[in-house]
């Protein structure tokens, strides 16, 4: 068999040092745009291809980063559409992406750093992530006592309170909230400004809790719950895809959607825009999510500073929330699509 070609076979043939064929493949040093041309013609030549790896080793990388994510990723449109977001933004930089698991319960193998998304405090894989020694982006603030290098977060309460404002012009008077524990930032803001919001209107919360990976029959049941408490006029449903099933309760009851109880939930997804009818939804936009977790990880181990910055919520009005009267004030999408800011 004919031996791999080499970087000497390159340099040999472009007429340069290693070290010059080595600060083309990294596109660093000082060289002509000339000579970078002849280097890689000679390495089209002769069918070179990149250690990738050796080149990494050389550097102290990996070219591998780690996504973390709570529960089972294919089971949640939106823990997929934020994974596929960090995974183009890695090829797009060569590196590789390793969904990481936490079944074995120690530590994960080399890598040039971690996303955390939503880390919960009775999770025990996340302070292992956390304490490795490796750059760690997290997606919603971690658990008190931990602390992230980087922390991407989104304004839940603020936006949660603008959804129960806009329901309540559609003429909603006490507001239920389906919602997973309040184990992790996303789930705890949600359940607080659902209290808040029912303190300052003078009425009692009405919450009932589901487990983070729900079955259509653990979803039924927190929904009938909510809604066998007196004057219940509407429902937010937390996680991802529980809304569909609160629509098929409210049929089984002979509750109209939208008119007799308005339905909202708190994550987007494909389902509620297609259902009828289309369910309101707050839209955390996980694709971009992801794109720009792996982005401040890249920075991060590029040198760059730690922080914390904020991503934004927006608000889909769908006909779930019309309101029981025929030509209400409040608003629908307008014609372009666009979301509509909460609030």
């Amino acid at each position: 068999m004919a031996r791999p070609v080499t970087l000497h076979d390159v340099a040999r043939r472009a007429g340069v040092g290693k070290s010059t064929v080595s600060n083309v493949l990294s596109c660093s040093g000082r060289v002509s745009e000339a000579t970078r041309e002849r280097v890689r013609a000679a390495m089209e030549e002769l069918g070179y291809v990149p250690n990738r790896a050796a080149r990494q080793l050389r550097g102290g990388r990996t070219g591998v980063i780690g996504v973390y994510v709570p529960g089972v990723p294919s089971t949640s449109e939106f823990y997929m559409r934020f994974v596929f977001g960090v995974m183009e933004r890695a090829a797009a930089r060569d590196r590789d992406v390793s969904i990481l698991t936490a079944s074995e319960r120690r530590s994960p193998r080399a890598l040039d750093g971690v996303i955390v998304a939503d880390p919960h405090r009775d999770d025990a894989f996340v302070p292992v992530l956390m304490q490795g020694g490796m750059p760690v982006v997290c997606f919603e603030r971690p658990p008190a006592g931990m602390r992230a290098d980087v922390v991407l977060w989104a304004d839940h309460h603020r936006a949660l309170t603008g959804l129960l404002d806009r329901m309540a012009g559609a003429g909603a008077r006490r507001p239920a909230l389906v919602v997973p524990p309040e184990t992790g930032d996303w789930a705890a803001q949600l359940a607080a400004a659902h209290r808040d919001w029912c303190a300052r209107h003078g009425v009692a919360p009405v919450v009932a809790h589901h487990p983070w990976v729900p079955s259509p029959a653990e979803v039924s049941r927190a929904v009938e719950q909510v809604l066998a408490a007196p004057g219940v006029d509407a429902l937010v449903c937390a996680s991802v895809d529980t809304a569909p099933t609160a629509v098929q309760v409210l049929h089984r009851l002979g509750r109209r959607v939208g008119r007799d109880v308005l339905l909202a939930s708190a994550t987007e997804s494909s389902a509620l825009r297609l259902g009828q009818p289309p369910v309101t939804a707050l839209d955390l936009s996980p694709l971009d999510a992801g794109r720009r977790c792996a982005d401040l990880l890249d920075d991060l181990t590029g040198g760059g500073p730690g922080g914390v910055y904020e991503h934004p919520v927006h608000l889909w009005w769908r006909e779930s929330t019309r309101g029981p009267v025929t030509g209400s004030s409040v608003p629908g999408p307008p014609p372009s699509g666009r979301p509509l800011p909460p609030g």
